[in-house]
């Protein structure tokens, strides 16, 4: 049974069976798929309206770092939703992701949102400093909106 639910004249919940699969935030024009298996891999896609009123859609770039155990793994999270083409080439490391981001390299995301959370994890997996490298790096590239989840440390 599919259930769709708007709260506080902003937040669009759609439930499946009383489980919570997708938000939208109506007024930010964000959304979030709690449980990709109800829907296709070309579904994991947000879509948009910028401010000139043109649709755009977002690829969806979810890393949870508490899924990952070694830098490999953030990387084939990062890779995860691409196109084979977009990342066969990725090298999988710092030089490769910059050069994604910077010079749209294999590995570009193109106009994307990504949300890290699990981010103490990912401090230990990387050290600080590399940590830091990958969301400077994402917060100075226009073509990303970066949700990262808010270190309490």
């Amino acid at each position: 049974m599919l259930r769709k639910e708007i709260k506080d004249d902003n937040e669009l919940y759609l439930y499946f069976n009383e489980k919570l699969i997708y938000k939208r935030w109506l007024n930010q024009g964000y959304s979030k798929v709690f449980d990709r298996f109800a829907y296709g891999k070309d579904t994991f896609i947000s879509i948009t309206e910028d401010e000139n009123g043109k649709i755009k859609q977002l690829r969806k770039i979810f890393i949870n770092g508490e899924f990952c155990d070694s830098k490999l793994d953030f990387w084939n999270k990062y890779i995860e939703e691409m196109e084979f083409s977009d990342k066969k080439d990725f090298g999988k490391n710092l030089d490769a992701f910059n050069d994604a981001i910077t010079a749209k390299g294999p590995g570009f995301p193109g106009d994307c949102i990504i949300e890290i959370i699990g981010i103490k994890k990912l401090i230990q997996i990387f050290g600080k400093d590399d940590f830091d490298f990958i969301i400077d790096t994402l917060q100075q590239a226009e073509f990303v909106d970066l949700i990262i989840e808010k270190d309490e440390s």
